[in-house]
C-alpha cells in the first residue's frame, strides 16, 4: 500500500521552542513592517542619467518598466525596435499603450510585472494599467518627478523607512537627487580584469604602448586606482563579470599571465576569451590581494543575469570555491540567492566562514523560491550570514514595490518558524532586525 505524505514547502517541520502565544503573527509583520532597513543593493540614478534607456523629456507610464518588468515585456515577445519606440517621446501615451497591451498581458503575470503594479498601486493609487489609467498613472508619475530630490527622500527614508542605501556606482549617480547622507558606495574594477585589446591596456594605464606598458604597470595601476576609492570612503568591491564570463578565476603564475598580456599588447585585434582568460584570472586575484589588504568585503553577482540571452552556467556559485579556499580573510558576498543555484548557495554559505548570502533582487525574480530558501537558509546557515534586502533598481518604485514583497515573504518564513516552534516569537523578531539591518552594517562597517 503506497501512503502519500505532504509536507510544507516552507515549514521547519520540528518543533524545538514552546508554540506561540495568540497574536504572534501579526506582532511580528508589525515589527517587520516599522524596521529601519539598510538596502545592500541598488543602481539608483537620477532621471536626467537614464536616458540611455528612456529618452521621453517628460516622464509617463513606461518609466515604470525601466528595468526587469522590460525583460519579460520582451520575453513576451516586443520586438525590442517597438520597446525602445515607446521609451521615448515618438507617441502619445494612450498610443503607446495600444502597442504596449498586448506584451503587457501576455507578461503581467510575473513577480517583475506584478511588482510595478504594486507600485502604482501604492505609490500612485492606481489598481490597474490598462486604457482607463494610463493617463492618470502618467500624469502622476510627471508630478511625483517635478521635484525629483523630494520624490527620493518621501519614497526611500519615509516610506520605505530605508536607513542606508549600498549603492553600486556602475554609472555616475548624478548630484543633485539623493541624500548624501543615506547612501555609501561600492566600486567595481571589473575593467582591470576584463581585458582582451591593447586599448583596454592604454585606458587602464592611461599611456600609449608604444611606452613599453609592462604587467607591472598594470598592477600598479589598479592598485592607484583602489587605493583612490578608498580616499573617497568607498566601503566594498562589486564585480558583475557573471555578465561575461565564467566565475572560475585559476591562479594564474605571473609568467602565465605576462606572456598573455604581451600578446595582447602586441595584436591589432581583440583576441578570444580562452586565449585572454589567464590573465582576466591573474587581475582577478590582484583584486583580492588589496580586497584583503585594506578589509573590504567583495560582492559577487551570481545566478540569474537580466536581459535575454545570457549563459546562466557561467554564474554557478560553485565556480568560485577556489577563491574562498585562497582568501580565507576576504569576506564574499553572493548576490541575488544564486537564483536558480540556492542549494549550492545553501553549502557555500554554511561550509565557508567567509562566505555570505545577499537576498538582493530575489523577490522579484520569484517569491517562492526566495521564501523557500531563506527557510532553508534559516535553518543551515548562521543568520548573522544573511543580508535579505536589495532592491537592485534604477527607479525608486522598483526599491519600494520590491521592499514590500520582501516584507511579506520574510514575514511569512518567520511567522511559519515561529508557528511550528523552530524560533520564539523574540528570536523571530531579532533574526529580522539582523538580516534586514544589524547584519548589512557590521558587514560593511557602516558608520
Amino acid at each position: 500500500m503506497l501512503t502519500l505524505v505532504l509536507i510544507s514547502p516552507t515549514g521547519a517541520q520540528v518543533q524545538v521552542r514552546p508554540l506561540p502565544k495568540s497574536g504572534y503573527d501579526l506582532r511580528i509583520r508589525q515589527v517587520i513592517n516599522q524596521l529601519r532597513i539598510v538596502d545592500t543593493h541598488e543602481h539608483l540614478q537620477s532621471y536626467a542619467n537614464l536616458t540611455w534607456r528612456y529618452k521621453c523629456s517628460k516622464p509617463d507610464f513606461m518609466f515604470l518598466f525601466i528595468i526587469y518588468a522590460y525583460d519579460d515585456i520582451q520575453s513576451a515577445g516586443i520586438p525590442q525596435p517597438l520597446f525602445n519606440r515607446l521609451m521615448t517621446d515618438s507617441m502619445t501615451v494612450m498610443e503607446k499603450w495600444k502597442k504596449f497591451k498586448p506584451y503587457w498581458e501576455g507578461s503581467s503575470n510575473t513577480a517583475y510585472n506584478r511588482a510595478v503594479l504594486l507600485a502604482t498601486d501604492k505609490l500612485f493609487g492606481v489598481k490597474n494599467i490598462d486604457s482607463s489609467t494610463v493617463e492618470e498613472l502618467s500624469s502622476k508619475v510627471r508630478m511625483a518627478y517635478k521635484d525629483e530630490s523630494r520624490w527620493f527622500n518621501q519614497v526611500l527614508k519615509e516610506k520605505c523607512r530605508i536607513e542606508y542605501v549600498v549603492t553600486d556606482a556602475w554609472w555616475n549617480l548624478g548630484t543633485n537627487f539623493y541624500d548624501p547622507a543615506l547612501f555609501r558606495f561600492v566600486i567595481r574594477f571589473d575593467n582591470f580584469i576584463w581585458i582582451n585589446s591593447k586599448s583596454d591596456i592604454e585606458n587602464l594605464t592611461k599611456r600609449k604602448i608604444g611606452s613599453e606598458i609592462t604587467l607591472d604597470d598594470l598592477v600598479a595601476s589598479l592598485s592607484m586606482a583602489f587605493h583612490e576609492a578608498l580616499d573617497k570612503g568607498y566601503i566594498g568591491v562589486k564585480s558583475g563579470l557573471a555578465y561575461n564570463r565564467t566565475l572560475f578565476y585559476e591562479n594564474v603564475k605571473k609568467e602565465k599571465a605576462e606572456e598573455v598580456f604581451n600578446k595582447i599588447r602586441n595584436s591589432q585585434t581583440s583576441l578570444s576569451f580562452d586565449e585572454v582568460k589567464p590573465l582576466q584570472d591573474y587581475m582577478m586575484h590582484r583584486v583580492l590581494d588589496l580586497a584583503k589588504a585594506n578589509n573590504l568585503p567583495v560582492q559577487i553577482h551570481t545566478g540569474l543575469q537580466a536581459g535575454n540571452g545570457n549563459k546562466i552556467e557561467n554564474s554557478k556559485p560553485t565556480h568560485l570555491v577556489n577563491l574562498f579556499q585562497e582568501y580565507p580573510d576576504v569576506k564574499f558576498i553572493l548576490f541575488h540567492g544564486a537564483y536558480p543555484y540556492g542549494g549550492e548557495l545553501s553549502t557555500l554559505a554554511k561550509n565557508f566562514r567567509n562566505v555570505f548570502i545577499d537576498m538582493c533582487w530575489m523577490y522579484v525574480i520569484s517569491p517562492s523560491y526566495s521564501e523557500r530558501y531563506l527557510n532553508e537558509w534559516l535553518e543551515t546557515v548562521p543568520a548573522n550570514k544573511i543580508m535579505a534586502f536589495g532592491g537592485d533598481y534604477f527607479n525608486v518604485e522598483g526599491v519600494y514595490s520590491h521592499l514590500m514583497l520582501a516584507k511579506q515573504v520574510i514575514s511569512n518564513v518567520l511567522v511559519r518558524k515561529v508557528k511550528d516552534g523552530y524560533f520564539t516569537e523574540d528570536e523571530a523578531i531579532k533574526i529580522a532586525r539582523m538580516i534586514l539591518h544589524d547584519n548589512a552594517i557590521n558587514i560593511f562597517k557602516i558608520k
